[in-house]
């Protein structure tokens, strides 16, 4: 019995071990770029990208690429994302071989550079970008930006008097880039209470379900509600 004991402690001991050395999610805050090139990025924005977004990223016929406008745009999403955006659209009127990859990785460099972010040892690429979340350093408000496209998972509640819908026991909103597609198994609600307007699907066979629900958010994180896109029964109780 006694080594049973210390099999179990000593097997304990080192997934905990192995739990702290396992590598948190990289951010932003991490230097994803260098000096270097988010210098060269400079130069290649000037030439390519600022008679839009203006000589020094404030905007103008584009949008503004700092600041606030960029944290409401790309927070909570990833490097990988950013550029990948950069690369298929930008800049307007582009041609198939406007930008090589390398420069098109510059720019979103610099961009960074010019957000106030850290630059690392390494240059920025597309796998080196993959899964770097884009997260303000203190955390902000952690709220999503109104406008955004967002998911929130929960409980549909009874029609009100005035005919309005809410849902309740629900997830803080998800980014999702579609309002196509189905959320993972076993997403979970929360403790949130979110109005649901401009809803055109009939929701009274849906009272008491689990749903998913993705739309606009109205105010920041949803505060003034969600403008629906799309609501999903995920199952038929909500516990």
């Amino acid at each position: 019995m006694r080594s049973l004991v210390l099999a179990a402690a000593l097997y304990a001991a080192t997934f905990v071990s192995l739990a702290a050395q396992a590598p948190a999610g990289r951010t932003v805050w991490d230097g994803v770029f260098t000096h270097e090139q988010a210098d060269r990025g400079g130069a290649a924005y000037a030439a390519s990208c600022a008679r839009c977004h203006g000589r020094s990223l404030e905007g103008g016929m584009g949008a503004s690429l700092v600041g606030t406008p960029f944290w409401n745009k790309w927070r909570q999403q990833s490097v990988e994302d950013l550029l990948g955006y950069v690369t298929k659209n930008m800049p307007m009127g582009r041609t198939a071989d406007s930008l090589s990859p390398a420069e098109y990785a510059d720019i979103v460099a610099y961009v960074l550079r010019s957000n106030d972010l850290p630059a690392g040892n390494a240059d920025l690429t597309l796998a080196s970008g993959t899964g770097v979340m884009i997260l303000p350093k203190d955390g902000g408000s952690g709220e999503l930006a109104p406008g955004t496209l967002a998911r929130v998972i929960g409980c549909l509640a009874p029609q009100d008097a005035d005919r309005g819908w809410h849902i309740v026991g629900a997830s803080r909103p998800d980014r999702v880039k579609s309002i196509e597609g189905t959320p993972p198994p076993g997403a979970p609600g929360g403790d949130r209470r979110y109005v649901l307007k401009f809803v055109l699907q009939p929701l009274a066979a849906l009272v008491g379900q689990r749903i998913a629900v993705v739309g606009l958010l109205l105010g920041e994180g949803g505060a003034d509600g969600i403008n629906v896109s799309t609501v999903q029964s995920l199952a038929v109780k909500c516990d």
